[in-house]
C-alpha cells in the first residue's frame, strides 16, 4: 500500500476530526446517540484531541528528519554527523582611558558602563600616569552588541576616588553571537554540496566561517601571484568585521592550511548604497511609509546577494521595488549612489543600506 504523503500536510482540528468519527458511525448504521454532551461525544471528544496532538508533531518529526532552518537542536545532531558545529558566541574586549589625578589606582575588576547599560570588567590593575591610565576590559557577556563604538563606555558601576572619567577611544572588538540556525544550515548545505580538498577554496570558505562572528566568506585564489590566497570575510548580515576577528581567522587558517600557501585574509569593505526618489503618491499617503517599505525591500536584496560573485546592485530592479512599494502611483526621478547606473560590487565589498530618501512630487 502505497504512503500517504499528502495526509502530513492537511489542516486538521479537533472539530474536524470528531465530525470526521460521528460521520463514519452514522454511515456504519449504528443507532448511537451522539448528542452534545452524550457518553459518546464526550468519547470522541478526548480521541479527537489525542489524535489531533499526534498529529501537531508533523511537523517537528519533519523538520527532526529533514534538516532545514527550522530543524533546532537536531540541526546540530546532523551537523555532528559531519563534524560541523555551530560557532559559539565570542566576548568583546576594549581598551578603556581613565583621566584623574596623579597616582590615583584603578582596581582590577574595575566595571564600567556605556550609555546603554553593557558593563566592561577590567583585566589589569593600573595607576594614572600623566593624567590617564589605558586598561583593557572584558565585555561582562559575550555578544556582538558588545563590540561598542568609540565613546560610548563613559562612566562607572562604581566611583573611585581620584577618578574623573571613563571613555573607551577605540571601539570594542571581537564580540559575535552564536550562529544562527539559518547560518548553520547553510554552511553545513555548503559542505555536503560544495565539496572541499586539499586547501581548494571551497575548503579556505569553510576555515573561515569556522571561526565565531564570520557568516560569510570569499576567496580570492591567486590574488598576488603563484600560491597566494585572500580570504575575504564578514558577518552573518554581510557587514564588514572587526581586526581581532581577522586575526582570529588568519591564526586559525594558517594552522590548517597546505604547506606552502601565503594567506592574506581581510574584512570585507562596506560599499554603502544611498538611493533618493522623488514619487507621486497615492492620497494620504506619506514620503516616510514609503521610505520604511523601501528599506526593507533593499536590506533583503542587499542580504541575499551571495558575497564574492561581483553581482552589480541593479538600478532597475531598486526602480521595480519602489514601484511595487504600497502608495507608489509613479517615479519621476531615482538615483542610486548619485547616478541612475548599476553601482559595480567587487570581490572584497559588501553592499550596506545607507540612506533611502523618498519625496513627494
Amino acid at each position: 500500500m502505497p504512503l500517504d504523503f499528502d495526509a502530513l500536510i492537511q489542516d486538521v482540528s479537533p472539530e474536524s476530526l470528531k465530525a470526521a468519527m460521528k460521520q463514519g458511525l452514522a454511515e456504519s448504521g449504528v443507532s448511537v446517540d451522539t448528542r452534545e454532551g452524550s457518553y459518546t461525544d464526550l468519547l470522541y471528544s478526548q480521541a479527537a484531541y489525542q489524535i489531533y496532538r499526534g498529529l501537531a508533531y508533523h511537523p517537528t518529526l519533519l523538520a527532526a528528519a529533514v534538516p532545514s532552518e527550522e530543524s533546532g537542536p537536531y540541526l546540530d545532531r546532523f551537523g555532528d554527523m559531519y563534524g560541523l558545529h555551530r560557532t559559539p558566541s565570542a566576548t568583546a574586549y576594549v581598551v578603556l582611558t581613565f583621566t584623574g589625578d596623579e597616582g590615583s589606582v584603578i582596581p582590577k575588576g574595575t566595571v564600567a558602563v556605556s550609555a546603554s547599560g553593557l558593563r566592561f570588567t577590567t583585566d589589569l590593575a593600573a595607576a594614572i600616569t600623566d593624567g590617564t591610565a589605558q586598561v583593557p576590559a572584558t565585555a561582562e557577556q559575550p555578544g556582538e552588541i558588545y563590540n561598542v563604538e568609540v565613546g560610548t563606555v563613559t562612566r562607572l558601576a562604581v566611583s573611585l576616588a581620584g577618578i574623573d572619567q571613563v571613555t573607551n577611544e577605540t571601539p570594542g572588538e571581537g564580540g559575535a553571537d552564536k550562529e544562527s540556525d539559518a547560518s548553520f544550515y547553510d554552511r553545513i548545505h555548503t559542505f555536503l554540496s560544495e565539496p572541499v580538498a586539499s586547501g581548494n577554496i571551497n575548503h579556505y570558505k569553510q576555515w573561515a566561517r569556522s571561526v565565531s562572528g564570520v557568516g560569510n566568506a570569499a576567496v580570492i585564489p591567486l590574488w598576488n601571484g603563484n600560491g597566494t590566497v585572500k580570504v575575504v570575510i564578514a558577518s552573518e548580515e554581510k557587514e564588514p568585521l572587526d581586526e581581532l576577528i581577522v586575526t582570529q581567522v588568519a591564526q586559525y587558517i594558517e594552522s590548517v592550511r597546505p604547506i606552502g600557501a601565503q594567506v592574506t585574509v581581510v574584512s570585507a569593505q562596506a560599499l554603502s548604497i544611498d538611493v533618493e526618489a522623488t514619487c507621486t503618491l497615492e492620497g494620504g499617503v506619506l514620503p516616510g511609509t514609503v521610505q520604511k517599505e523601501l528599506e526593507e525591500k533593499l536590506r533583503a536584496m542587499l542580504l541575499e546577494m551571495e558575497m564574492g560573485a561581483q553581482e552589480p546592485v541593479r538600478y532597475v530592479r531598486i526602480m521595480a521595488m519602489l514601484l511595487f512599494c504600497r502608495g507608489v502611483v509613479d517615479c519621476s526621478s531615482l538615483t542610486v549612489n548619485g547616478g541612475t547606473e548599476n553601482i559595480p560590487v567587487t570581490m572584497e565589498q559588501v553592499p550596506v543600506l545607507g540612506t533611502v530618501s523618498i519625496r513627494a512630487g
